[in-house]
């Protein structure tokens, strides 16, 4: 008996004892090879049987970096005469998470680093509100190119630490010179150069237009192109609540409902942040624990943070009591409150532009200290409800199911979908996910603007009775190729007559409607499916137009015929004879039609009932495989 000690690449050495050294490299090889085999074949299986990574899961990093630039050329003196920028830079300062990297730049001919760039923590937010007081309006120009440059040079590559944002708030144009071309130049090289570079960082660029008389296109270009927020705004008053929605796509906040102005805080919750909107003048706010205790900003305990500003309240409480609390002050929609938990809900993000007619799946799934949550007894109790929210409308809550059934793929997985669109209405919505469970209660809020894919356009000139129709494709929401439309008119009858859309060389589908030929209310509706230019199919009805046919009425009185002057008697009563003759001939035809009609229809149906009869005398059998039934 020999002991052989043998080695493979794979793995340590293996003792064995056999009689034959040969036969024991033999052995150990084909015993090493199957075991890797069989690794392989469960690391394979594990894999299938292992869910894969919702949507809903943030696989990007965890925490943001913030870059805030501030226009503060002379123009603003105008567009934001009281200075509102200070307040509303506070309050995004005020409200970004602690570990986030956040520095503000201000620029008009010049860019100035006017907040120092660091990490949230109490001494930088500090020191950032003290910045925020020094933000004035007394710059020569609008140096767009130069503080986008400026204020991300020590970017490199893709991050792996953090999610990258850039916000710029201005009120004008590309302005770095008196010389029109050198303005033009310099516009080119935003979308030429710094554009690209942007995208190529993974950075997201959010932009906010604080006058109709900025460059809205190029500011929706920017934002669009790296996948910002876009936001036109007529007066600064609105700048806190743009700033707020932007917050939110960058920092994914947990939050709390807040409904009648009663919120309930869990244990899980370690700190809350709470934002009340207060108008001038207003009642100070007061706030009231779930044990029955009242504070203000003059009383508010050591545990309390409270910062006053114009138009607002925010307070930061650490460690707040468990139970519901209720907020003394005029309720508002945009109130907040931002919790940090160890128990969160993770929502897939939305896009910031969707189109009518897509069709976008959410994902909601839930997490403690970290790990996803399987747990079934936590599961199972869970309500996991979106609606979508606009300034006047707001629809019915629909649930997200964890079931197994389409659009959700396991069952029991702590993954909850939906699938959203069909209720979608075009203008900016906020859509709102919401969780209850036994203990707990948790919010995530998402803006999103949603665009037709398309112009549908009815023109007339007056008094000429043809109305042309057309069918215009909106750049960037469809890609005309994939157009496939139908269209109908329909008057007030309920009849329907189809409409022939063709299409022209300039990708526009067009008809002619004869209004001349029509009467009454008509009611023109167009379907059309196709998909996006990143490939997301699209199926949309458009909202029907409403047309006036051009047509006299069928059912108006006609007008009197002229007199006619009395005939002599022997030719009036001539004429009564022919009258009664022709009419006497006209009822015998009309009785020889009829009865002939009768009759042949009466033969029709004898035949058609023999035929039946005999069929399912012989066909009985069929007839019932067939599923059908007699009655």
């Amino acid at each position: 008996m020999q002991r052989a000690e043998l080695k493979c690449y794979r793995c340590q050495p293996l003792s064995m004892t056999q009689d034959t050294t040969g036969q024991v490299g033999r052995v150990a090889t084909m015993k090493c090879e199957q075991m890797w085999l069989y690794l392989g074949i469960f690391c394979l299986i594990l894999g299938l049987a292992t869910p894969v990574m919702g949507e809903s899961e943030e696989t990007g990093p965890e925490k943001a970096d913030v870059r805030i630039l501030i226009d503060i050329s002379g123009s603003m003196k105008e567009n934001d005469p009281r200075n509102l920028r200070r307040s509303a830079l506070r309050l995004l300062v005020g409200i970004l998470p602690d570990n986030t990297r956040a520095g503000v730049w201000t620029f008009g001919q010049y860019v100035n680093m006017e907040i120092p760039l660091g990490t949230v923590d109490k001494a930088w937010k500090k020191r950032a509100r003290v910045g925020a007081g020094r933000i004035h309006s007394r710059g020569l120009f609008t140096n767009i190119e130069a503080v986008l440059k400026r204020a991300n040079e020590d970017w490199g590559g893709v991050s792996r630490d953090y999610r990258r944002h850039l916000v710029l708030l201005t009120d004008g144009m590309v302005d770095i010179s008196k010389d029109p071309a050198e303005n033009t130049a310099s516009r080119r090289r935003i979308l030429d150069q710094v554009v690209p570079r942007l995208k190529g960082l993974g950075a997201k660029l959010h932009t906010i237009a604080l006058s109709k008389r900025a460059d809205q296109k190029l500011m929706r270009q920017l934002a669009e192109a790296t996948g910002g927020w876009y936001e036109q705004v007529d007066s600064a008053e609105r700048l806190q609540r743009v700033f707020l929605r932007i917050f939110e796509k960058v920092g994914k906040p947990d939050t709390l409902p807040l409904k009648d102005n009663r919120f309930t805080v869990d244990e899980s919750v370690r700190e809350l942040t709470l934002l009340v909107f207060q108008p001038e003048p207003a009642q100070p706010t007061r706030i009231q624990t779930p044990g029955g205790e009242t504070f203000d900003a003059e009383t508010a305990p050591e545990s309390v943070t409270w910062h006053r500003d114009e138009g607002y309240d925010l307070l930061t409480i650490v460690r707040p009591e468990s139970g519901t609390w209720l907020v003394q002050a005029k309720e508002d929609p945009d109130n907040r409150v931002m919790v940090v938990t160890d128990l969160r809900m993770k929502v897939s993000d939305l896009p910031n532009r969707a189109v009518l007619g897509q069709k976008i799946p959410v994902i909601a799934s839930f997490a403690d200290h970290g790990r996803h949550i399987e747990r079934r007894e936590f599961l199972g109790v869970l309500r996991v409800n979106s609606e979508q929210r606009t300034e006047q409308t707001m629809t019915e809550p629909q649930p997200l199911f964890d079931d197994g059934h389409a659009p959700d793929q396991t069952a029991g997985d702590g993954y909850f979908t939906q699938t959203i669109g069909e209720s979608f209405q075009s203008g900016v919505s906020e859509f709102v996910v919401t969780t209850r469970g036994k203990t707990f209660m948790r919010e995530r809020r998402q803006t999103l603007e949603i665009v037709s894919p398309v112009v549908l356009d009815v023109t007339a000139k007056p008094g000429d009775p043809i109305a042309e129709v057309s069918l215009r494709p909106v750049a960037g929401a469809i890609d005309p190729a994939t157009v496939r439309s139908t269209a109908e008119l329909t008057g007030s009858d309920g009849q329907s007559r189809s409409v022939d859309l063709q299409k022209g060389e300039d990708d526009i589908w067009r008809a002619r409607l004869d209004l001349g030929s029509l009467e009454g209310n008509l009611s023109l509706r167009v379907a059309l499916t196709g998909s996006t230019p990143e490939g997301q199919e699209l199926d949309l009805t458009l909202d029907p137009i409403t047309l006036q046919g051009q047509a006299q009425y069928a059912g108006e009185e006609p007008e009197p015929p002229a007199e006619v002057p009395a005939a002599a008697p022997d030719v009036q009563a001539q004429s009564e004879t022919v009258v009664e003759e022709t009419t006497e001939n006209g009822w015998m035809f009309q009785a020889i039609v009829f009865g002939t009609g009768n009759l042949l229809l009466t033969l029709f149906g004898g035949a058609v009932f023999w035929f039946v009869r005999r069929r399912q005398a012989g066909d009985d059998i069929q007839l019932l495989e067939d599923g059908e039934v007699a009655v």
